[in-house]
C-alpha cells in the first residue's frame, strides 16, 4: 500500500515538472488561414531543427506546444516564405503574437511574453521604419541590448561584413561575458567574427603591401616557443615565405628555395619560413569544445609540420608559426589568401618585391 503511494506520489510530481517545464505559443495571423505553421529551432550557421507544427484554423487562429520546455536560444514560427523570429531564455511559458502575414516584413507584428524578443523586435521596427538610422541602431546594439538579442540584430542588419567589424567585435564581447559563453551560437559566433577580422586584415594589407613599403613586423613562435621577429633580421635580404606541409604547390616549390638559399646565404639572403598549419576556428568547432582532442589534433599539425621542414631540409633558422592555419594573424597582415605565397624584403627593410616565384634569383640579386 505504501509503495503504491509513494509511486503515485512520484507520478504526480513528475506530471509536475512536466507541465511546469512546458512551453506554449498562441497567435493569429490575420491573412494566415488554414495554413501550416511551423516551429523551429534556428542558429547562426543557418542550420534548423524542426520542433512542432500546426494548422491555422479559418481565422489564422494556431497554437503550438512544446512539452519538454524550450532552452535558451534562437526560434522562429514559419508560415509559408515568412517568419516571426523569437529570441527566448529558456523561462517563457507562454508566448502569444498577433499580426498579419503581410506585415511580418515590416515587423508589424507583436509578440508578449518575452522580453529578449521585444529587445530585437523594437529597434528592427525602428530600423526598418526609417526611424532609426545605421548609427542609432549601431549605438543600441552596442549599448543596451543584452548578448542574445544584440548577436542576432548584429547578424541580421550588418551580416559578415567587414566595414562593421567594430560592431561585431562589441557584440563578441557581450557574448564572452554573458551565459552564452560556451554554447553553440557563442562558438558559431565567435568564429565568425575571427574570420571577418581576418579578412579585414587581408583588405588593408592589399593597400599596404607593395614595392615600396615597410614589410609588416612578423612576431610569431617557432616550433620551441621562442618568438621569432622579422625585425630582427634587417639588414638582410629576406624572403617571407608562407607555406604549410598540407601544401602541395609550397612543397613543390622549396627545393628552389632551397637552392636559392644555399646560393646566396653567403652574400646576406635568408628566409623567414611562416607556416599555416594548425587549426582554424571552423575545425575547432567540430570537436565542440573538447579541448583534449583539439590538443591532440593541434600536437599532430606541428608534428607534421616539423617533419615537412626536415623532409624538404629547409635548413634555415627561421620557421614560425601561430597554428591557425587561416587565420593566421601573419597571413591576415599580408593580405594572404593562396599559398605558396611570398615577399621580398630589401636590407633597408621595405617590400622589394611580391610572390617572386619565377624571377626569385634576379629579385635576389638585384636587392643583395
Amino acid at each position: 500500500m505504501k509503495e503504491g503511494i509513494k509511486l503515485l506520489a512520484a507520478l504526480l510530481v513528475l506530471a509536475l515538472v512536466s507541465c511546469q517545464q512546458s512551453s506554449g505559443i498562441v497567435g493569429q495571423i490575420t491573412d494566415a488561414n488554414n495554413m501550416t505553421i511551423y516551429f523551429d529551432q534556428i542558429s547562426l550557421d543557418n542550420t534548423t531543427q524542426s520542433l512542432d507544427q500546426t494548422t491555422s484554423d479559418a481565422s489564422g487562429n494556431f497554437n503550438l506546444t512544446i512539452p519538454e520546455g524550450l532552452s535558451k536560444g534562437m526560434y522562429r514560427v514559419r508560415i509559408g516564405a515568412k517568419s516571426i523570429e523569437l529570441l527566448l531564455d529558456g523561462s517563457e511559458k507562454s508566448i502569444k503574437i498577433n499580426g498579419s502575414l503581410q506585415g511580418l516584413d515590416k515587423f508589424e507584428h507583436t509578440v508578449e511574453g518575452s522580453q529578449l524578443t521585444q529587445q530585437y523586435l523594437d529597434p528592427m521596427k525602428k530600423f526598418v521604419s526609417k526611424e532609426w538610422n545605421v548609427q542609432q541602431l549601431t549605438e543600441y546594439i552596442k549599448g543596451d541590448s543584452e548578448a542574445l538579442p544584440a548577436t542576432h540584430l548584429a547578424m541580421k542588419v550588418f551580416q559578415a561584413r567587414t566595414a562593421y567589424l567594430d560592431v561585431h567585435k562589441a557584440v563578441l564581447e557581450k557574448v564572452n561575458k554573458s551565459d552564452l559563453v560556451g554554447t553553440p551560437i557563442a562558438i558559431t559566433y565567435g568564429s565568425t567574427v575571427s574570420q571577418l577580422d581576418a579578412q579585414k586584415r587581408r583588405e588593408d594589407a592589399l593597400k599596404k603591401i607593395q614595392v615600396g613599403q615597410p614589410a609588416p613586423e612578423i612576431a610569431l613562435n617557432n616550433p620551441d616557443g621562442k618568438v621569432m621577429k622579422l625585425s630582427d633580421l634587417k639588414g638582410q635580404v629576406v624572403l617571407i615565405d608562407f607555406w604549410a606541409s598540407w601544401c602541395g604547390p609550397c612543397r613543390k616549390a622549396n627545393p628552389h628555395v632551397v637552392e636559392m638559399y644555399d646560393k646566396y646565404k653567403k652574400d646576406g639572403f635568408t628566409v623567414f619560413s611562416v607556416s599555416l598549419d594548425g587549426m582554424d576556428s571552423r575545425t575547432k568547432k567540430r570537436y565542440n569544445g573538447d579541448e583534449s582532442q583539439i590538443k591532440m589534433q593541434l600536437d599532430r599539425s606541428k608534428e607534421k609540420w616539423l617533419a615537412a621542414i626536415k623532409q624538404d631540409n629547409l635548413k634555415w633558422d627561421y620557421h614560425v608559426s601561430d597554428l591557425k592555419k587561416w587565420e593566421s594573424e601573419a597571413a591576415a597582415e599580408y593580405g594572404v589568401r593562396s599559398i605558396p605565397q611570398t615577399f621580398l624584403v630589401g636590407k633597408d627593410g621595405l617590400i622589394a618585391a611580391v610572390n617572386p616565384r619565377y624571377d626569385l634569383e634576379q629579385q635576389i640579386q638585384k636587392n643583395i
